[in-house]
């Protein structure tokens, strides 16, 4: 398995999580606006997933 093929996915369901840990916590209730900020990270984590990397020549063609 290439930990670089994930490794994007990883990192944005992290940071994807930490902000909206941040968030839910705070008040010790989840409200219908987190709710929507969980889907949303959620929906953005996916996004990224679905995106495929770049390989080296494409990052580099102007």
């Amino acid at each position: 398995m290439k930990v670089g093929k994930y490794a994007k996915t990883v990192i944005a369901a992290l940071f994807a999580a930490v902000v909206v840990a941040k968030s839910a916590v705070t008040d010790q209730v989840i409200t219908p606006q987190e709710w929507i900020d969980i889907v949303l990270a959620v929906l953005t984590t996916l996004g990224v997933w679905a995106v495929p990397n770049a390989t080296r020549s494409d990052s580099l063609a102007p």
